[in-house]
């Protein structure tokens, strides 16, 4: 999934351990069959991953989910929606906010660390 993710990211941007990257899943996206048939609606999961992509090219090498210490997911996604995603990654922490507009729609605080 994080593969496909990754062929997603329309731009991608980083300085150090920030990063910012625009993103917009269409209806073929993997992500939205059976979630749910009549309404495709993006799954949670699916957003932690895009936030464990981020960090992947942040770091520059996979990066592993060891624990999830925070997760608000605000409102829903579905296909076709940009998003735009801004992370920070110190000290095995990753910090990542997902917008639509200037609309919230998930904040994590992530703990990763290498593969």
């Amino acid at each position: 999934m994080r593969r496909e993710i990754d062929e997603n990211i329309k731009s991608f941007a980083s300085e150090g351990d920030t990063a910012e990257a625009e993103i917009t899943f269409d209806e073929g996206f993997s992500g939205f069959k059976g979630h749910f048939p009549e309404r495709p609606v993006l799954p949670g999961v699916c957003q932690i991953a895009l936030a464990m992509t981020m960090a992947d090219r942040i770091r520059g090498t996979r990066q592993m989910l060891s624990q999830v210490v925070n997760a608000k997911f605000v409102s829903m996604v579905e296909p076709g929606q940009q998003l735009q995603v801004q992370c920070t990654l110190t000290d095995g922490l990753l910090h990542a906010k997902l917008l639509s507009g200037k609309t919230r729609v998930a904040e994590f605080k992530l703990k990763v660390e290498d593969a």
